[in-house]
């Protein structure tokens, strides 16, 4: 791990620790975390950097373009690891990237509702996983938003880890666009699951 790149995660979970009250639940479980798809629910602007700073080893995000048009912010994004994506079509750079990415043995964040205003889940976890035969591990963040009750201490920012959803367990599946989807959407069920440990 890169030191500028562990200074600035370590900032983060320090402000989560003393501003947020962060919890986080089944820790010994990122140890599982290398190589994988990291699979978070979204709900708050800020979710990409607080799991990104728990996570014991530089990870990769899938970003929004639109958050590279300042030049600022996009250097500091490209630092983080974060890959610019085109929403609402096919973006083969993207998918090329992440596609090497994974080769390499790094892991990446993926939300499977794509945005936090989504309504509905998005295919691109099922099909990378199923494509490039990668366990997902699901993760479960609650109260992100909420930073004034967890400033006062009424809430605490928690985060749980699942366990790992296991490449061989979709490895028999065909890869259609129905299956990628239906992984998708099983992920996301693993995910909400989370909630009832926090």
């Amino acid at each position: 791990m890169r030191k500028t790149y562990s200074l600035i995660i370590n900032l983060v979970k320090y402000y989560m620790i003393v501003f947020w009250g962060l919890e986080i639940i089944n820790k010994e479980r990122l140890s599982l975390v290398q190589n994988c798809i990291i699979a978070p629910n979204h709900v708050a602007a800020v979710d990409p950097f607080f799991i990104g700073s728990i996570i014991p080893v530089e990870i990769y995000y899938l970003a929004k373009v639109e958050l590279f048009r300042n030049k600022a912010v996009g250097s500091i994004l490209k630092f983080l690891n974060a890959i610019p994506v085109k929403r609402g079509m096919i973006d083969k750079a993207a998918i090329r990237f992440v596609t090497q990415i994974l080769n390499k043995g790094h892991s990446i964040l993926i939300f499977p509702e794509g945005t936090r205003k989504s309504a509905s889940v998005k295919s691109g976890v099922g099909k990378f996983a199923m494509q490039l035969k990668k366990d997902i591990l699901p993760i479960y963040i609650k109260n992100s938003p909420y930073f004034w009750k967890c400033f006062l201490r009424k809430e605490k920012l928690k985060i749980v880890i699942g366990e790992k959803i296991k490449a061989e367990s979709f490895s028999n599946l065909d890869e259609t666009k129905e299956n990628y989807r239906s992984l998708a959407e099983h992920v996301l069920k693993k995910i909400n699951e989370l909630s009832n440990e926090c």
